[in-house]
C-alpha cells in the first residue's frame, strides 16, 4: 500500500512538472524575433561617444531606400526588368528596399515603419532578442574577449554583417523564395570602398 502511494505521489509530481513545462512561455528563436525598427535601435545608438550609429544611418542611402522607390527614375528602372506594378508595392523591389519584407505582421513592433527603408535590422537581424541594454553589453564584452565572436549574439539573433551580407542585395540579381529578381540599378560592388561610407563601429 505504501509503495502504491509513493508511486501515485511520484506520478503526480511528474504530471505537475510536465504541466509547468507545457505552460511555460517558449523562448522565441532568432528566426522569430520581433522587428523593433530603427527608432528603437537609435535610443542607445545615437550618442557621439558611442559612435552615433543612428546619425550615420540617417545620412546614408539606406535610410532613403523605400522613399526612392516612389520616384519616376525608380519606375523607369523597374519597368526595364519587367516590374509592372508600383515599385513601392512590388516584392521585386521591396525585398531589398525595406526591412523584413513579407514577414508575418506579428513579427513587427507596433511602431515599426517599413517607410524607414533599409534599417539596422536588415543587416543585423530582427532585434527583439538582443535589444536590451544588458544583452548588448554582454555581447560587447564577449566580442572583446573572443576576437569578435559572441555566443550571446548567436543565441539572440544579432548578426555581425560582412561582405556576403551586403551582397545579398548589392548584386546583379537576387533569389527570394525561389524567385529570381534582377537588380535594375546594379553597379559593380566595391565592398571595401562602400564600407568606408557606411561603417559605424561602437568605440
Amino acid at each position: 500500500m505504501k509503495r502504491a502511494n509513493r508511486m501515485a505521489s511520484l506520478l503526480g509530481l511528474v504530471g505537475v512538472a510536465l504541466t509547468l513545462v507545457l505552460l511555460a512561455p517558449a523562448t522565441p528563436s532568432a528566426a522569430e524575433n520581433e522587428f523593433v525598427g530603427v527608432k528603437d535601435c537609435g535610443k542607445c545608438h545615437k550618442k557621439e561617444k558611442e559612435g552615433n550609429q543612428l546619425g550615420i544611418w540617417e545620412k546614408s542611402k539606406h535610410s532613403e531606400a523605400f522613399k526612392n522607390l516612389g520616384t519616376p527614375k525608380a519606375k523607369e528602372r523597374a519597368a526595364k526588368v519587367g516590374v509592372t506594378t508600383e515599385p513601392q508595392k512590388s516584392t521585386a523591389c521591396l525585398v531589398c528596399h525595406t526591412t523584413g519584407h513579407d514577414e508575418p505582421a506579428a513579427r513587427f513592433d507596433k511602431d515599426f515603419k517599413k517607410e524607414d527603408g533599409v534599417q539596422c535590422e536588415a543587416c543585423h537581424g530582427a532585434g527583439g532578442g538582443y535589444k536590451k541594454k544588458k544583452t548588448m553589453e554582454q555581447i560587447t564584452e564577449e566580442r572583446k574577449k573572443n576576437k569578435g565572436v559572441s555566443s550571446t549574439a548567436k543565441e539572440t539573433g544579432l548578426i555581425i554583417p560582412d561582405e556576403n551580407t551586403c551582397k545579398t542585395c548589392h548584386a546583379e540579381q537576387i533569389t527570394y523564395k525561389g524567385q529570381v529578381y534582377k537588380n535594375p540599378s546594379y553597379e559593380p560592388f566595391d565592398y571595401k570602398k562602400m564600407w568606408e561610407k557606411i561603417k559605424h563601429p561602437v568605440p
